[in-house]
């Protein structure tokens, strides 16, 4: 029988150096831990482990990735204390690549460095690891206590997941990214507990049009999903983008011909359409003629989901020769410097702001309330990553989940709004 890729990822990471299948447990060497805002905590467990200075080495310095970005810069003594004590971690340990005082998202962050390279296993304490799947990396998030442990010896345990075969089929849109509205219609569809603890593959002549920014999408909303790894194959467009920042050699993996998958499903892009979640749970989803013409107060553009330049970009086509509505606040976080950068670069900063919107430094506060808090009663619409009771400040607050375009378009009218038609316009 043929094998998925996560087998395949797997058994050549395995411990044993033996060949694995679905539902074996394994011992895996990692290529690379990504460690974020929870380094501080990281390090407690270790302390609470028994090692009274905490971490007392890594297992590897040049893969032991660091960087301080959901608290950067901080906004409380508290995240303050914890930025200081990575920074005095990462000169203990002899971190190689720390990155202190850069916001961003560590997701971004990881693929705009070329630390994340096809056919790894990367990991890290944070949810949305799942986003390195997009670059043929089995990447998946941890807990602190495994975090701490892969630091010192590299090394992790998991059980090999069952995979799933979601075949994306139809033309993409010209207009507008369309990958959000796919994962929102998946999880509208199947619920949100579709893929649990499997690995998704995406694949289909879809996938093969998509760029790598809908991809990440993707990817990183695989644990919205309830998934353990979401996998892509590598082809051209993802040995650009590795190739463009990392000299570094690796090993793509595709499945084989027969790969054995638990499930298969397709998804015809024409079915997919438009889609919102509504509140308070990803899954809650339905078409935007359903909530088309809610008052919204707020509209964020940012995060690991939807924060990079393709996503602005469309944006700015939008607000192109509009106006932020009266009364609603249309805020933008990209997902990195260097995405910040290439929106610079692209001209699209200037227009944006003079057309009411805000730009707040890059990172991850848009997503959890650190920024842009809600008040009671307060609608926002957002294409960051959940939407759960009090997620963005007051559990009396409503959070509607939608793509880059759909909020941009409901910024400007101040009602939840399709936007195939300001786009439609924008085009001629």
């Amino acid at each position: 029988m043929g094998r998925t890729i996560a087998e395949k990822v797997l058994s050549k990471k395995s411990v044993e150096q033996r060949e694995v299948n679905a539902g074996d447990y394994v011992g895996v060497k990692i290529d690379g831990l990504m460690l974020n805002v929870t380094t501080s905590q990281v390090n407690d467990k270790a302390i609470e482990a028994g090692l009274p200075g905490g971490l007392p080495r890594l297992w590897d310095t040049e893969r032991v990735y660091m960087m301080t970005e959901h608290h950067q810069p901080p906004q409380s003594e508290l995240q303050a204390r914890r930025n200081k004590i990575a920074r005095d971690l990462a000169a203990r340990l002899g971190v190689k690549y720390f990155h202190d005082a850069e916001p961003g998202v560590c997701h971004q962050m990881m693929c705009d460095y070329g630390y994340v390279r096809p056919g790894e296993v990367i990991v890290g304490p944070d949810s949305h690891c799942t986003l390195y799947g997009a670059l043929n990396a089995a990447g998946a998030g941890i807990a602190e206590p495994d975090a701490a442990y892969a630091a010192v010896f590299g090394e992790l345990w998991l059980r090999v997941p069952d995979s799933l075969k979601v075949s994306i089929e139809g033309e993409l849109p010209n207009s507008y990214p369309v990958a959000k509205d796919v994962v929102l219609y998946l999880a509208g569809k199947y619920g949100d507990d579709m893929a649990q603890y499997l690995a998704i593959e995406y694949k289909g002549p879809a996938v093969r049009e998509m760029d790598m920014a809908g991809r990440m999408c993707l990817a990183d909303h695989g644990v919205e999903l309830g998934a353990k790894f979401a996998l892509f194959e590598a082809d051209e467009k993802t040995l650009a983008y590795v190739r463009k920042r990392t000299d570094k050699s690796f090993e793509a993996v595709s499945p084989d011909p027969d790969a054995h998958y638990s499930r298969e499903i397709t998804v015809d892009l024409e079915e997919v359409g438009i889609r919102v979640a509504k509140p308070h749970t990803f899954d809650n989803v339905v078409p935007i003629e359903e909530v088309a013409g809610k008052r919204i107060d707020q509209a964020l553009i940012g995060s690991c989901a939807n924060g990079r330049l393709e996503d602005i970009e469309v944006a700015a086509r939008i607000l192109r020769g509009r106006k932020v509505a009266k009364g609603v606040r249309l805020i933008i976080s990209p997902a990195s410097y260097n995405v910040y950068l290439q929106c610079l670069e692209a001209g699209l900063v200037e227009p944006l702001v003079r057309s009411g919107a805000q730009f707040l430094e890059p990172g991850c506060g848009v997503c959890t309330a650190r920024l842009a808090y809600m008040a009671d009663g307060e609608v926002s619409i957002t294409c960051t990553t959940r939407n759960y009771r009090g997620r963005k400040g007051s559990p009396k607050a409503e959070i509607y989940l939608a793509g880059p375009a759909t909020v941009a378009a409901s910024a400007v009218t101040g009602v939840i709004t399709d936007p195939r038609e300001m786009l439609n316009a924008a085009s001629k």
